[in-house]
């Protein structure tokens, strides 16, 4: 989440206008993230996000994302859900326009109809706030990684189960693109991409996962994971995969690599969906994949970061350290 188009009071109020949420109270820009516009926003009836679909996200794409969403809170996976619009909803603002060419099914609230608008020439959108509180380094202990791991295979398990699909467009192709742009610098990674792409498996298990489950996606409640938040890179892709993101993000503390960590998400995560011994197999090329993939992006960011924006962005020497870890170990 971040903050790239600036709205005014009145714009928001606007906005919110099409929707049976009360008036206005309060807003304010959420800063974390590099994709998305998301405001915090506070009626007389409830707490909402309202999200602007930047650059990065092609609009053909959000009745996955957001049908997605829908699917999983059918299936007991907490968060996010679109908000349906007034019947016949305008306004009479000249920067906000319903988009009418998207349909998304409404399979959380019966009939009533669920809008994108466009804001500022761009796809829009509200959302319900989730409850629960954001992570600290502190949180994140074997015993919530454990929790973690059954909260990720029931994910994926109800994955499986969605009928839509989606091309992973953040593959080896969007790596190579972008580590290309970055230069000389990246000379080094671009030779191990092309050993990844002679090396990577097929046929394994696969289904819709959500492919950026860092510790900012996921919200506690009462020390417990609650619910999940930013499924704009959500794709059909394999689901070891997605365990590879989920680990790289978790278990490493202070750049070193905690096995107690990853036991204890493994054995979450097997408690639900055991791995095949395909996926075990391949484990230490997938690992590098999910680390690259991360790299790449954090390489193009940090080097064409534009300062007028507000967001920061990561940091990269994270992740060419946790390379270098799963060029030298296996796993499995």
């Amino acid at each position: 989440m971040a903050v790239f188009t600036t709205l005014t009071k009145s714009e928001i109020e606007h906005f919110i206008s099409s929707y049976s949420i009360g008036e206005l109270i309060s807003f304010e820009g959420i800063l974390q993230g590099i994709d998305n516009t998301n405001y915090k926003i506070e009626t007389t009836k409830d707490k909402y996000i309202l999200t602007i679909f930047e650059n990065r996200i092609d609009p053909n794409d959000l009745p996955f994302f957001l049908n997605f969403m829908g699917h999983l809170n059918l299936n007991g996976i907490i968060c996010p859900t679109l908000l349906a619009s007034l019947p016949e909803s305008h306004t009479d603002s000249k920067a906000i326009q319903k988009m009418d060419s998207l349909r998304i099914d409404n399979v959380n609230s019966g009939n009533d109809e669920l809008s994108i608008f466009m804001l500022h020439s761009k796809p829009a959108a509200l959302f319900s706030f989730l409850d629960g509180r954001n992570l600290t380094a502190n949180d994140i202990t074997p015993a919530l990684c454990q929790e973690l791991g059954i909260f990720l295979a029931k994910m994926h398990v109800a994955g499986q189960k969605f009928y839509m699909t989606r091309e992973n467009s953040m593959s080896f192709d969007a790596w190579e693109e972008r580590l290309h742009r970055v230069g000389r610098l990246a000379n080094s990674y671009l030779k191990i991409l092309q050993t990844l792409k002679s090396k990577w498996p097929e046929n394994l298990p696969s289904g819709v996962i959500h492919a950026d489950l860092f510790p900012d996606n996921i919200f506690i409640k009462d020390n417990h994971i609650y619910g999940v938040i930013d499924f704009y890179f959500s794709c059909t892709d394999f689901l070891v995969y997605d365990l590879a993101i989920v680990m790289n993000a978790w278990c490493f503390e202070h750049q070193e690599f905690s096995y107690q960590k990853w036991l204890s998400l493994l054995e979450g995560y097997q408690s639900i969906r055991p791995l095949t011994q395909g996926e075990k197999d391949s484990y230490q090329i997938i690992c590098q994949g999910a680390v690259l993939r991360f790299l790449s992006s954090r390489l193009h960011d940090f080097t064409f970061h534009d300062p007028k924006n507000l967001v920061t962005p990561k940091e990269p020497t994270e992740y060419i350290q946790k390379l270098e870890f799963h060029l030298n170990v296996k796993l499995f």
